[in-house]
């Protein structure tokens, strides 16, 4: 099965650059194929075009979710949800998932977490036009300890040897990241579970960085406790989950070294709530977590640290949809400026995962990823649900439609 896009000119919108925090009004965009070739202010000439009305509209780049686990249900313990249900039913929650963003304007996903490496085969199956779809990354299964954070759906290691041999079968099955489990959770309830617990230690994660690097592949690190944030920041790790307890001067190391934070401040607050069938301990932990993670993030603000949006969806007590615009007004009633919300959803995610060449901006060559808004999200963060249409290369999706965009 294959897809294709159509040429398309984007009559009179507003283009959203959240890099230099503009708007550039009345623009023409011409989307032939699946990249952006032109731009301007005047109206082509006697060229035959599929014309989308952006009058009043603003066009930005297509929305970037760097912690997502599409296998999970978001109920009170997804973990076990899916033990019961088995991989194929996951595998057809992750898919359904992964349509339910990219209606959002959500055209590309960072899978930090999935059993039996099913987010890798569905990322494969996108990219092979087998199913239409957003951009999926994967990382597969996570690395972790005996018994720590991950442990029962992830990769349990003990020493160098075992991380080792962990990081090249993930390399061999696909992954495009690796993801480590570098402290405790919240969601857990094994004795490495205490939120001061480190749980890989720093030669295990060194040479998981070493050997993933060999391929320029990344390392994102879940890292909640202080300790095991310094220990991901010394010894290779990319992208740094949650730093919830992140202080001043590891975010200074953190902005000089170019090490990204995805902060997913929303899903703890939602965790702290609690619920019926939520364990309690997750509950208690999760509280103290918010106690200090907007301290946290602050602290990565004001020292430079690059931030790229994530959610954590579908994790427990989360809910069965998408977060990240959630989380984007989230991060702005923190302190974050509303263009630096934007760039960390789109520019940042891109550097992020190394797309930025391609991906992340409205500017002519790029890939046409957009989504046109009936509001400006540099004025309120809240237009970003004011979606009327997404485009995924060059392909138009109607998100108000009840079809799937694969029958489009």
């Amino acid at each position: 099965m294959t897809f294709s896009a159509k040429t398309i000119m984007i009559k009179n919108t507003n283009i959203v650059d959240a890099a230099n925090s503009r708007i550039i009004e009345n623009q023409n965009v011409i989307v032939d194929g699946s990249h952006i070739k032109e731009i301007s202010g005047t109206t082509p000439g006697s060229e035959v075009f599929h014309v989308v009305d952006g009058e009043k509209s603003y066009l930005m780049p297509g929305i970037a979710d760097l912690h997502v686990h599409l296998n999970w249900d978001g109920g009170p313990d997804p973990r076990q949800a899916v033990l019961q249900e088995g991989a194929k039913v996951a595998v057809l929650r992750a898919y359904r998932h992964a349509l339910d963003h990219l209606k959002m304007g959500v055209t590309t996903l960072l899978d930090v977490g999935s059993m039996d490496d099913l987010a890798i085969d569905l990322a494969s199956a996108i990219r092979r036009n087998v199913v239409f779809g957003p951009h999926l990354y994967a990382t597969g299964r996570i690395i972790c300890i005996i018994g720590g954070h991950g442990a029962g759906l992830g990769y349990e290691i003990s020493g160098r040897d075992d991380a080792l041999r962990a990081t090249r079968t993930l390399i061999k099955r696909g992954a495009d990241m690796i993801k480590i489990a570098a402290t405790s959770g919240a969601y857990g309830s094994f004795g490495a579970e205490k939120l001061e617990a480190i749980q890989l230690d720093p030669e295990e994660i060194l040479t998981i960085t070493s050997e993933a690097r060999k391929y320029g592949i990344k390392v994102t690190a879940h890292a909640l406790n202080l300790e095991g944030i310094r220990n991901c920041v010394d010894n290779g790790v990319s992208i740094i989950q949650h730093g919830a307890f992140l202080d001043k001067s590891t975010a200074r190391l953190m902005a000089q070294k170019g090490v990204f934070l995805v902060p997913t401040l929303l899903v703890y607050r939602k965790l702290a709530e609690g619920a019926p069938g939520v364990m309690p301990e997750a509950v208690s932990k999760a509280r103290e977590v918010v106690r200090h993670h907007r301290e946290a993030f602050l602290n990565a603000l004001e020292a430079g640290v690059r931030i790229a949006g994530g959610t954590d969806v579908y994790s427990p007590n989360f809910g069965p949809h998408p977060r990240i615009i959630d989380e984007a007004i989230t991060m702005g009633e923190y302190g974050m400026p509303n263009s630096e919300v934007i760039r960390a959803i789109t520019l940042n995610a891109s550097e992020a995962l190394g797309t930025h060449r391609t991906r992340g901006r409205v500017e002519e060559g790029m890939e046409a990823d957009l989504v046109l808004l009936r509001g400006n999200p540099l004025e309120d963060l809240n237009n970003l649900k004011k979606v009327e249409r997404v485009f995924l290369d060059g392909v138009e999706i109607d998100p108000h439609t009840t079809r799937d965009p694969l029958t489009l």
